[in-house]
């Protein structure tokens, strides 16, 4: 398509602000017909809100929308949807009270034909069909859209909503951080969907973390900072590195700490023979102060049970957790935190934060959940000090610098990287002397990943022993000391030095399903 051609999607002077921030400021931005046009940004560059714009979700303050040059007026999503947009956000939307089908055609359900069709009935065969078919699309047959939504893992749930926009007649496809959850061979299948697109004339919108994708599969990028457009380029002519550098605004020296010899103190995690169902048979694994230690694996080999069981969220059918030396009964996650365990969980939004509380009162209910560390913030052992409080909020902004305009801002306003450093706060207000990390930097940017990263190292330098769950291999291999890993609920192996190398971990993570 030539440059002289008007452009399928084309937004000029887009301008969005909410209460103390300017979120996008005369933002251009468009798509051709046929081409996967990538947008990246650091968390909080203005992503997610120029996607909702796009899509109906938010109305701009000023700028212009239009679609094959016609100006449109997109006042909600079904507005989008009449002019061919389909989206597929961030944040996982799926009802979880309704079942795989409904919510996969809750806005175009089949009914009944005949006489019966006044009555708008749902034609429950013809539902569960279109869904299979639809899931199919991405070979997720596996998922049945008989079951409960809510039952379901998040990788699960990410496929439902890509299979959800795939079966849409559509002509512009919004991806908002579509692979966070996804294994790599359900990445494939989805780059092999959109390439498919492409073809047939569809343009696509693709935001993503993950530059190594977005370099794969994207025709053009565009970087977004504080709000703005810093640059739009082919990718044939993007290099990561000047990337990084765009999003930035500095160069990314090191994504990663340096390695240093730390001195280990005695073992303050000794997990023996825990069991949970076919999830976790017989796990043995041990963590000293000081010490990072790692676990991969492929997605479903049993990472976040493993986390979630030690924690107390789970409960375990055989086994032994020793914390500090002592055997512990960890039964719930209150048994946990007293303990001297805590967990930042794989899902930050429905399990580590509550959205609608602040910063500073989502750092208290961490802290006064923990009889060790309750009369830091208590009066009198009975009310809560509004000062203190701040005091915690104000120390932890600034020692993870989080971008928030002060301790009373809704970490609901808060970017991903953003709010994953208020969950690690929370749990370092309670002083454990075991972290467990689950997927600590799903969703985040490349600058907010090394922050994360810089804090897991200072944690083991003051002498905490952490445990670091990730599905991405690299991440274990440059950050962790020693390395377990699961495979289909069993520890297949350890490796430490020389020997943890991303070649050996996959290796010994697939060794089952390739023999």
């Amino acid at each position: 398509m030539g440059d002289d051609q008007v452009p399928l999607l084309r937004a000029k002077g887009i301008t969005k602000s909410f209460p103390g921030v300017k979120a996008l400021a005369s933002v251009d931005f468009e798509v051709r017909a046929g081409e996967v046009h990538a947008l990246i940004g650091e968390n909080g560059a203005g992503k997610s809100t120029l996607v909702k714009v796009l899509s109906g979700l938010h109305q701009p303050d000023a700028g212009t929308i239009s679609v094959d040059g016609e100006q449109v007026d997109l006042q909600h999503r079904g507005d989008a949807e009449r002019h061919g947009i389909t989206t597929i956000h961030q944040e996982l939307t799926l009802i979880p009270e309704l079942d795989v089908a409904s919510n996969m055609l809750l806005a175009r359900p089949p009914t009944v034909g005949g006489w019966r069709r006044v009555l708008r009935l749902i034609d429950r065969e013809a539902l569960y069909r279109e869904a299979s078919a639809a899931l199919a699309l991405v070979n997720a047959d596996r998922i049945d859209p008989r079951v409960r939504a809510g039952s379901l893992g998040l990788s699960a749930a990410q496929l439902i909503l890509i299979a959800r926009g795939l079966s849409q007649d559509m002509r512009l496809f919004i991806l908002d951080e579509p692979t966070a959850a996804l294994t790599p061979s359900e990445r494939d299948e989805l780059f092999a969907r959109l390439r498919s697109l492409r073809g047939r004339g569809v343009g696509i919108v693709y935001v993503s973390h993950r530059l190594d994708e977005v370099l794969e599969i994207s025709d053009r990028v565009t970087v977004l900072r504080d709000g703005r457009v810093v640059a739009t380029m082919p990718t044939v002519e993007a290099r990561l590195e000047g990337i990084i550098e765009l999003m930035l605004a500095r160069r990314l020296e090191e994504m990663y700490p340096p390695r240093r010899t730390r001195q280990l103190g005695p073992k303050v995690l000794e997990v023996r023979g825990l069991r949970r169902g076919h999830e976790l048979r017989d796990i043995d694994l041990e963590v000293r102060a000081g010490e990072i230690v790692g676990v991969t694996g492929l997605v479903g080999a049993g990472k976040t049970e493993l986390a979630r069981a030690v924690y107390g969220a789970d409960p375990v059918e055989a086994g032994t957790v020793r914390v500090a030396g002592r055997e512990r009964m960890v039964g719930s996650p209150a048994d946990g935190i007293e303990h001297g365990v805590a967990l930042v969980p794989e899902d930050r939004k429905t399990q580590g934060l509550v959205l609608l509380l602040s910063v500073a009162d989502n750092l208290a209910l961490g802290i006064v959940n923990c009889e060790r560390v309750a009369g830091t913030l208590l009066r009198m052992r009975q009310v809560i000090s509004g000062q203190r409080v701040a005091e915690v909020a104000r120390h932890y902004i600034g020692r993870f610098n989080i971008r928030a305009r002060d301790p009373d801002q809704l970490v609901l306003g808060l970017s991903g990287g953003n709010q994953q450093k208020v969950v690690l706060s929370k749990c370092l207000a309670t002083r454990p002397v075991v972290m467990i990390l689950d997927e600590p930097t799903r969703g985040v940017d490349v600058g907010s990943k090394a922050e994360l990263y810089r804090a897991i190292a200072e944690l083991a330098d003051n002498g905490v022993g952490v445990l670091v769950l990730s599905s991405e291999v690299q991440e274990v291999v440059e950050t962790c000391d020693r390395i377990y890993v699961l495979r289909r609920g069993r520890v297949a192996a350890e490796v430490a030095g020389p020997q943890a190398t991303e070649g050996s971990l996959m290796r010994h993570a697939a060794a089952e399903a390739a023999s």
